[in-house]
Parts: C-alpha cells; sequence; structure tokens
C-alpha cells in the first residue's frame, strides 16, 4: 500500500530548513548535555570501580568520533554504547585472567 499525501496546509510563503544553521556553540552545548547524560547513567548503572576510567575514556573516544560525521548527536548514543560494551568485555576477560592466574600462584606455592 502506498499513501497518497494530499491537503498540505503550507502557505505560499511557509518554508522549513533541512538543515537548519544553528548559533554558534548551540550544537556543543547540546552535545555536550547529552554527553553529560548518558555519561551520567551509564556511571549509574556500573557497579565495578575499574569501569568507570573507562567509561570516561570510551565517552571521550566516542564524542572525538562523533564529531568527524555530519550528525554528531545521533551517532554518539550508538559509539559510546559500543565502546562501553567493549569495556565491559575487557573487564570481564581481566577478571578471568586475574582467577586463573591466583589459582595458579596457590598452586605453585
Amino acid at each position: 500500500m502506498s499513501a497518497k499525501l494530499t491537503n498540505f496546509d503550507f502557505e505560499a510563503g511557509d518554508a522549513f530548513e533541512l538543515f537548519p544553521i544553528l548559533e554558534p556553540g548551540v550544537l556543543e552545548g547540546q552535545f555536550a548535555n547529552l554527553k553529560a547524560v548518558l555519561l551520567g547513567s551509564l556511571l549509574a548503572d556500573t557497579h565495578t570501580l575499574n569501569l568507570e576510567p573507562r567509561f570516561e575514556l570510551a565517552a571521550n573516544e566516542a564524542a572525538a568520533l562523533a564529531w568527524t560525521t555530519e550528525f554528531p548527536l545521533l551517532v554518539f548514543p550508538v559509539l559510546l554504547d559500543e565502546l562501553a560494551r567493549r569495556e565491559r568485555a575487557r573487564e570481564t576477560r581481566q577478571q578471568q585472567i586475574r582467577a586463573k592466574s591466583e589459582k595458579l600462584m596457590d598452586c605453585t606455592v
């Protein structure tokens, strides 16, 4: 099925910008707020202290990558989520290695 669009309520002078020009600093402020909210949420849900500095670095890395795109506000949350999952996996692996190392040390002593 295809929907047919009819009866628009646009006047002759009505227009909108697909890519509006923002005043300097507006996008940066919105981005800083988004980063603070997402990082705060990520840190609040974290029960492992080792992950907190890693998440902060991941947020900075995601921000740097997001700013290289045309839509940093859209890209940043996905990048942060991906990098946070990477850091969780690294931490889990590190815990496994530590546990094995402790077992080995116990056997040798």
